[in-house]
């Protein structure tokens, strides 16, 4: 259904026409004409506001709800004809039986229709409802609930639905004033209320966007203690929320005993930045290194000798020890901008944009933008979290940085150098033990790493070194190195970083790999290395042209590399045999944005160049 405002009709009618809800058991599960007893069929879903980055039990009513499923038919369904079933119950109204067409009747207990019949594949998504935006449709404060399912051929008495429905709430309308752990300052920015945050807090806190939030301190969220996920304290931020800070060391910090829940949305991403960043905002293109960022402390593994590291500015302690969890949640950040962060206490010491410090696999971080950082945009000091959907746009020192041992992996990654930025990419294992384990070791797909003439002259596109490992496929460099570089677009250093990559150039053994990619001609032939003749055991040219089962190539742009793939781009094809687990989209392109028609950075993300 697509309850856009024609259709958002079709549900007040159940009520209009005095048609009362056909249930037996209200609101929990419709009585069906039959019960199935098919075995072998998933369902699952939710309520997202982000397209499916994120589900939500909860969505604001401002925003545009789609309430989705997917149904993975028992296998020996799968190929034969089947009818699709979706039933819809809305409180306060009614529950209604999508027809075909998106078309929502009363539901009819004994007269069971579908909305579609199809030869059923092995996932079948569902939308039960599209765009709907509870303050429009008065339905703000009430409660949805879909069962889904099929049944096949003929027979109803087939049928297979899911007994756990698919469930999304809209909240009601934000009540005036400061949330719980706020505090009302009396001024506005943006147009809208300041309540200030500052210290340590230590229960759920919920900022809606009816207001803004000022940092006024480090502020901290949670604890510096392991604590089971389900255990965790909450700060959710609600689409369309502006947090601003002083000039000056205010940053965000998300401890261990806490999760983030940063719900923006594609219309109105959460925004983190400067109180200078007003209106006209002067000079906003050199601007950088105006408050601390947004710093994640979680309890996955670290490659240090205690497990434990402490975090630069004194933003805690992370990593877990010895009882480490690879699986610990740091709850999500989507469609969100970090700008005109970074802050610098010495040259040893620096906060960066977003600090991803010990964080788990259990993280979601998806649509995320970086802009003018003054230190790092994102780095990864160990742990397992996955990403996609970067786009680091005007970092003046390492755009994407590793280190600590971390092992996760990414997707869908932009960087645009520009102005004195240093490298798309620095990684590194451990710089105090460059063989330490786990060795650092991510797997990136679909990058694109834009170089700028205005880069730092010692700036690459990437340094790898201090023992890094990587697994990097379907990625593009390019662009424009300056005139007076000295050190290489992709450059190379420490011993070990060799020695555990390969003996030889003819002994590679696949754990620092850059395969199905391409790199500007100029690039390959400016790679260097740092180190003595007895530490470098092949040169990065060779290193890229003798990748196992690599299709690589190098190319000679007829203009300018952008954003957005050329044709010469998109005229190689991806290898995505070895990306196989749920977490990798399988693309039809490498880099990281297709073409315009598909440019995910569109409508959400901030820029000024």
């Amino acid at each position: 259904m697509s309850l856009k405002k024609p259709k958002v009709s079709t549900l007040a009618a159940g009520v209009a026409l005095g048609v009362a809800a056909m249930t037996a058991q209200g609101a929990t599960q419709p009585v069906l004409a039959t019960a199935g007893a098919s075995t072998g069929a998933s369902f699952s879903g939710g309520g997202t506001i982000s397209g499916g980055a994120n589900y939500l039990a909860t969505v604001p009513s401002s925003e545009k709800l789609d309430l989705v499923a997917t149904i993975k038919p028992a296998t020996a369904d799968v190929g034969k004809t089947g009818t699709l079933v979706a039933i819809l119950i809305v409180e306060g109204v009614g529950t209604f039986t999508k027809l075909s067409g998106g078309i929502w009747v009363p539901f009819d207990a004994n007269n069971l229709q579908g909305y579609a019949t199809k030869t059923l594949t092995a996932s079948e998504s569902v939308n039960i409802v599209e765009d709907l935006i509870g303050d429009d449709a008065n339905l703000a404060g009430a409660k949805l609930t879909a069962y889904v399912g099929y049944w096949v051929g003929d027979d109803i008495t087939t049928l297979t639905y899911t007994q756990d429905p698919v469930v999304a709430s809209i909240a009601k309308k934000p009540t005036a004033g400061c949330p719980t752990n706020t505090a009302a300052t009396g001024t506005t920015f943006s147009g809208k209320p300041v309540c200030e945050l500052t210290g340590r807090i230590e229960t759920n806190t919920h900022l809606t966007s009816n207001n803004a939030y000022q940092l006024s301190s480090a502020v901290f969220i949670g604890t510096n203690t392991d604590t089971d996920n389900d255990k965790k304290i909450s700060l959710t931020i609600d689409a369309g929320t502006k947090i601003f800070s002083p000039v000056g060391f205010n940053a965000l910090i998300i401890d261990k005993s806490a999760k983030i829940h940063a719900n923006g949305s594609p219309e109105n991403p959460i925004i983190m930045t400067s109180a200078e960043d007003v209106a006209g905002y002067a000079g906003a293109s050199t601007q950088r290194g105006k408050w601390g960022g947004l710093v994640i402390n979680g309890s996955a593994q670290l490659n240090s000798s205690s497990g434990y590291a402490q975090g630069e500015g004194n933003t805690g302690q992370y990593g877990g020890g010895t009882s480490f969890n690879n699986a610990d949640s740091s709850g999500n950040v989507n469609y969100t901008q970090i700008k005109y962060a970074g802050y610098l206490f010495t040259p040893e010491d620096e906060l960066n944009s977003l600090a991803l410090q010990g964080v788990g696999s259990g993280t979601n971080l998806d649509y995320i933008q970086i802009h003018n950082g003054a230190d790092d945009g994102i780095e990864f000091y160990g742990g397992t979290v996955d990403a996609k959907h970067l786009y680091l746009t005007g970092i003046d020192d390492d755009s994407l940085d590793w280190t600590t041992g971390y092992t996760g992996k990414l997707q869908h990654v932009l960087i645009k150098l520009t102005n004195t930025g240093d490298n798309c990419i620095e990684a590194d294992n451990l710089g105090a033990n460059p063989i330490a384990t786990p060795r650092s070791m991510p797997t990136i797909s679909n990058l694109t790493c834009v170089l700028s003439p205005n880069m730092s002259s010692k700036g690459h596109a990437m340094e790898l070194k201090a023992g890094t490992g990587m697994n990097m496929y379907n990625s593009v460099i390019g662009g424009t190195m300056p005139a007076a570089a000295s050190e290489g677009c992709v450059r190379m250093a420490a011993a070990a970083t060799w020695s555990q990559s390969g003996a030889t150039i003819a002994t590679l053994n696949g754990t620092l790999a850059m395969q199905n990619s391409l790199i500007t001609t100029a690039c390959l032939n400016d790679m260097s290395e740092k180190g003595t003749a007895a530490e470098i055991l092949w040169t990065g040219k060779d290193w890229y042209g003798a990748q196992t089962g690599s299709s690589n190539a190098t190319f000679t742009l007829g203009g300018t590399l952008g954003t957005v793939n050329g044709t010469e781009v998109n005229a190689i094809a991806p290898d995505m045999s070895k990306l196989t687990d749920a977490f990798w989209d399988q693309v039809d392109y490498i880099g990281a944005v297709k073409d315009t028609t598909s440019d995910w950075t569109k409508g959400w993300t901030f820029n000024d160049f």
